[in-house]
């Protein structure tokens, strides 16, 4: 008689798979992968599909998901620039910064309306005074020992007006107006090129600049190859006026035998550099690459003026 008891017969089926699994290999519990891959619901179950529709993230993506994590950190880049911070106080509202210039245009403008007059001021008769002074004394000067002063002067014919004023020195003829717009353009050309190929480089040195500050600090320095200033700037008498600031930078360029022009209007010259504001001074810098153009320009200059020495002559 075998020992063999025929109760194992008896065991179902259940109980005999149990058996097998622990037998086969390693017991899976919950917290393993393998069983929670196995009990996944149908909507969570992984599909060929997702390979191709989640793409793998890229460095920025990690970069940026880290800085979001840890937003104390800032990743930089070698062309990427962080500005650091400002110590002390900072205002919520910036303070604006305005120049003694500025301040000076806006108060003769209240003043001027205040008064109630929207004209000009006629400062153009009184540089006709002037002028007419000047004359009479050079007469005095010529005939003081043969005759005695009449108090009669030859009048100046007048060629000034709000859009010429009484500032230039130079006629504004269409050859003229025609080479000083080539050469903004093509300065400006230049200038926009040297800043998309190396945008700190181009800074440092510059083809054009624009504004009376920043024209007055190059001419101290000695930068300026050519000035060239509006025909129609605003009517600001005073101390450090318009009119003022004007005649000072004249005074400048001819102690240092720096050209100065005055061949366009203010709308003119924003529209030969595509700028939106009304401009009245640009100081070129550099015109390499246009030199032909520049020289041009000089020799047209030369005609403007002795046609305006002609013009502004006493008959």
């Amino acid at each position: 008689m075998s020992r063999n008891s025929e109760k194992i017969n008896l065991i179902d089926e259940r109980t005999y798979k149990k058996i097998q699994d622990k037998d086969d290999g390693p017991r899976i519990t919950p917290r393993s992968s393998k069983y929670k891959n196995q009990h996944r619901k149908a909507d969570q179950q992984s599909t060929l599909l997702d390979f191709v529709v989640k793409p793998r993230q890229t460095q920025r993506q990690i970069k940026a998901r880290k800085l979001r994590k840890r937003p104390h950190l800032t990743i930089t880049t070698r062309c990427s620039y962080v500005a650091p911070k400002a110590k002390g106080k900072t205002r919520l509202v910036p303070k604006k910064k305005v120049t003694r210039l500025k301040k000076s245009i806006h108060r003769f403008r209240i003043l001027k309306k205040a008064d109630g007059a929207d004209e000009e001021i006629p400062q153009e008769k009184h540089s006709e005074s002037l002028l007419s002074v000047e004359v009479q004394v050079q007469k005095l000067s010529l005939d003081e020992n043969t005759k005695e002063d009449t108090g009669e002067t030859k009048k100046v014919p007048s060629i000034h007006s709000r859009r010429f004023r009484s500032y230039c020195d130079n006629c504004t003829r269409p050859h003229l107006k025609q080479l000083a717009i080539q050469l903004l353009k093509d300065l400006d050309r230049f200038q926009k090129r040297a800043f998309v190929k190396n945008e700190i480089k181009a800074r440092a040195h510059p083809r054009i600049i624009l504004g009376f500050r920043e024209a007055l600090a190059r001419l101290r320095i000695r930068k300026v190859k050519l000035l060239l200033m509006a025909t129609d700037c605003e009517v600001c008498p005073g101390e450090s006026g318009l009119d003022e600031t004007i005649e000072g930078l004249k005074a400048l360029c001819q102690q240092h035998r720096v050209p100065y022009c005055f061949p366009l209007a203010r709308r003119e010259l924003s529209y030969a550099l595509q700028k939106r504001a009304q401009i009245s001074c640009v100081a070129i810098l550099d015109y390499d690459g246009a030199q032909e153009v520049f020289n041009d320009l000089m020799k047209e200059l030369e005609d403007a003026r002795n046609e305006y020495k002609r013009l502004t002559a006493v008959s």
